[in-house]
């Protein structure tokens, strides 16, 4: 009998410039380049050991991701809040996070339901804790460990995308009184609607869940005059 063919990883080593549109990405999301802050070309390089060009190439693609606004003699700026790409944002995650749901259910088995039920235990320790710096992170791991189950890989890549662009905003809700609790009351009804093998209402929990969190951060970005 002839041996087993191994399957070989077809992706590579991170490239410089792959490492250094992640680094920059991962720094805006994470607050150290703070929103309407300027990017220095330069400072990064060398911030990053790299040419400037991996950074005008990572800067390029973060722009078209939303990340970032380039203006003409100025430079490259972390992108500041906006009202109307915010509400156009969470129409398309309402309506793509559902049917995201709805997808991947039937296909969410037992170790995908307990690792649902393990990030919300964890949930419940940072809210407790008050360690909202983390939750971001939690609530991007729960919702994408149900969307990976979808098996969609453009709808799941789309998602990405928004969430990226929506995590400018994201840590506007985590400051917000009392969202904690309320999220975790919300992240517990779309749990047990996957265990109950309930898409259509597990999908609909989702949908309610952007909906209102939308809304309270359009609340926090008018009194901020945004």
């Amino acid at each position: 009998m002839p041996p087993k063919k191994v399957k070989r990883s077809t992706q590579g080593p991170p490239t410089i410039s792959s490492y250094v549109l992640k680094t920059i990405r991962d720094g805006i999301l994470s607050g150290r380049y703070p929103l309407g802050s300027r990017l220095d070309q330069q400072a990064l390089a060398e911030e990053l050991g790299v040419s400037v060009i991996p950074v005008r190439e990572g800067l390029r693609q973060l722009e078209a991701e939303g990340l970032v606004r380039i203006y003409p003699r100025r430079g490259a700026y972390v992108a500041e809040p906006s009202v109307d790409e915010f509400r156009e944002i969470c129409l398309l995650r309402e309506v793509l996070e559902e049917l995201a749901t709805q997808l991947a259910v039937p296909n969410l088995y037992s170790h995908a339901i307990e690792q649902l039920s393990d990030i919300i235990q964890q949930m419940e320790k940072a809210i407790a804790s008050q360690d909202f710096a983390n939750l971001p992170e939690l609530d991007r791991r729960f919702r994408f460990t149900i969307y990976d189950a979808s098996l969609r890989p453009i709808l799941v890549g789309m998602l990405s995308s928004l969430w990226d662009r929506a995590s400018l905003y994201q840590r506007l809700y985590t400051r917000l009184p009392d969202r904690g609790p309320q999220a975790l009351a919300d992240y517990n009804k779309i749990y047990a609607a996957c265990q109950a093998g309930d898409a259509a209402g597990a999908g609909r929990e989702v949908r309610e869940h952007i909906r209102v969190t939308a809304e309270e951060i359009l609340e926090k970005l008018a009194a901020d005059g945004a």
